[in-house]
């Protein structure tokens, strides 16, 4: 019962969230935004999840998992029905930074409470987590689509009812789920920081959610551009995050088996020139087999760096070191979301992506290079049966 109502209930957090991607073009005709706008409410909703997971992350570990639980069910109602009644840009991105809060919190919290009290076979749990968030994130899109004939408003008013009747019932199973709390405060998530596999894997997930955040605020807008309708873009969102909602629990099983190291940065290895062809996208087609090969290795990058984490802190702080690490990609995503609609208007896909296939590249390097500090095995980790 917990597995089924955490990952439907994760399916819906991130749903809620995708919808508002396939809304990016249509929100800036509809209230006439710029692109600076256009590029806050964006990157607002990765503002509000980082600030909440580092803020709160810490209470998960010391046992108020209830608690954050409530808070981001709550924020997740709010978030989805705020658009419903949003008529300005300000209203819009508060509405956009309560789903961001309830998109940090509720992943956090679910994760900690799958964990339970024994980080043995947690990479295929946190996987299976991982896919449902995405299947969600990117079925967004499409519900959007199917549902903006109704009314502009119908898609956020389906996630909102269908959160408030799930998410209840999800906090009472995380709530009943034992989990192994500790007297964690902010000086340990210091000390965590400065661990050599800990950095190694923040340079992993800096680079997948620079791309992330990037692809999300301009990708709607580019592909308008470039030809495609609204159907045929979600449609093609649908078919590039198949890899992300079948491989991250084989990512996790494998990461686990072999070392968060041996996946992550080969994987990253391979993304990085999967981000520069984005640039040259020209049509459908295209944009899914060039999509295909970037959510396959982008799979293996996010579940290497998650075990890299697990692999440090051990069961105690898992919350509190995939919440550190979540944060600073949500605020590289942040960054990237903000700067790529006005970088993209000014220089184009080509440059845009490249740039940050450079940076992914230099990124490969510096975690290669923190890694030949580890000196110690990773805490406890076996492959799950």
């Amino acid at each position: 019962m917990l597995f089924v109502t955490v990952y439907s209930t994760q399916f819906f957090v991130t749903a809620s969230m995708g919808v508002v991607f396939a809304y990016l073009a249509d929100l800036q005709d509809r209230y006439e935004l710029s692109n600076i706008e256009l590029g806050l409410i964006a990157s607002v909703g990765f503002v509000a999840a980082l600030a909440a997971q580092l803020l709160l992350s810490p209470l998960v570990d010391r046992g108020h998992a209830r608690s954050i639980a409530w808070i981001s069910v709550v924020t997740a109602v709010g978030g989805a029905f705020g658009f419903v009644f949003a008529h300005s840009a300000w209203s819009l991105v508060g509405s956009r930074a309560l789903a961001g809060v309830s998109f940090g919190l509720f992943g956090l919290v679910a994760r900690k409470a799958l964990i339970g009290q024994d980080i043995s076979g947690s990479g295929t749990k946190v996987g299976g987590l991982l896919s449902c968030g995405v299947a969600g994130f990117i079925t967004g899109p499409f519900i959007g689509a199917a549902m903006s004939g109704i009314a502009f408003e119908a898609p956020f008013v389906f996630t909102g009812t269908v959160m408030a009747v799930l998410g209840p019932i999800a906090v009472v199973q995380i709530s009943r789920s034992p989990i192994a709390a500790s007297p964690v405060d902010y000086s340990h998530l210091a000390a965590l920081l400065r661990r050599p596999r800990v950095q190694a894997a923040i340079c992993v997930h800096v680079g997948v959610w620079g791309f992330v955040g990037m692809f999300d605020a301009t990708v709607d807008r580019y592909l308008t551009d470039v030809g495609l309708t609204s159907g045929e873009f979600a449609a093609g969102l649908l078919m590039i995050g198949v890899p992300l909602i079948l491989l991250p629990p084989h990512a996790g099983s494998l990461a686990e088996r072999l070392g968060g190291a041996r996946v992550a940065i080969p994987a990253l290895m391979v993304f990085t020139p999967a981000v520069v062809l984005y640039g040259w996208v020209g049509g459908l087609w295209s944009f899914v087999l060039i999509g295909l090969a970037e959510s396959t290795t982008e799979s293996y990058s996010e579940m290497g760096s998650q075990v890299l984490i697990l692999e440090a802190t051990g069961v105690e702080q898992a919350a509190m070191g995939t919440g550190a690490l979540e944060a600073i990609g949500l605020a590289m995503a942040a960054i990237a979301a903000q700067a790529g609609p006005p970088l993209y208007a000014e220089y184009g896909s080509r440059w845009l992506f490249g740039g940050w296939g450079v940076a992914c590249g230099v990124l490969v390097i510096v975690a290669m290079w923190r890694l030949r500090a580890v000196k110690t095995p990773p805490k406890g980790m076996k492959p799950a049966r």
